[in-house]
């Protein structure tokens, strides 16, 4: 399976990580309903960084990926 950028932060905060298309994607962290509370009472972000796949070409492509 594939990683995301973030999979090693999920990891390090104690997320329940599953195969979803091809990728190693968090499902849980603590309960659904702690979840739920923390979502409506604050904030909730959602890790698209397997929804897109580049290819960079070029002799400077290290330095265009960094900067």
């Amino acid at each position: 399976m594939k990683n995301t950028a973030l999979t090693a932060e999920h990891e390090a905060l104690g997320a329940k990580l599953v195969e979803f298309a091809g990728y190693r994607m968090p499902i849980q962290y603590h309960s659904i309903r702690a979840e739920h509370l923390r979502v409506r009472n604050t904030v909730g972000i959602f890790d698209v960084s397997h929804m897109g796949e580049f290819i960079v070409r070029g002799s400077d492509r290290e330095k265009f990926c960094i900067t």
